[in-house]
């Protein structure tokens, strides 16, 4: 039987998550908790705070974005995936189940060039 070579298919980016992720230093708020995220994806974000719940729980927070030289929230909540002890500092990675930002209007500049208009 004739052996066939398998070509590598290794991402050349070396990742492997769903979601492509920026390493970043932005605020968080959960609850009570200050902390400051580390990563952030379109499907979820890495940040280290001062405790961590438990592996598996539902968990809501704010992350403090700044567009356009305004600060604005982004409410997010989600499910603890993974939690990582480091140097007295806990960090958690959550996969997103729901992010909005509160006030839409803030974000969205409405100007001549959207909606497109067509003639």
């Amino acid at each position: 039987m004739k052996h066939l070579r398998v070509q590598d298919k290794k991402n050349p980016f070396n990742y492997e998550r769903r979601a492509l992720r920026f390493d970043t230093v932005l605020p968080v708020k959960m609850g009570t908790l200050d902390g400051l995220a580390r990563n952030l994806s379109a499907t979820g974000i890495y940040f280290e705070t001062e405790a961590a719940p438990a592996l598996g729980s539902h968990v809501c927070f704010a992350v403090e974005l700044t567009v356009r030289g305004q600060k604005l929230k982004l409410m997010c909540d989600g499910k603890v995936l993974r939690i990582d002890y480091r140097n007295g500092v806990q960090g958690l990675a959550a996969k997103f189940d729901n992010s909005f930002f509160p006030n839409p209007a803030e974000v969205i500049e409405v100007g001549a060039a959207w909606p497109p208009h067509t003639h």
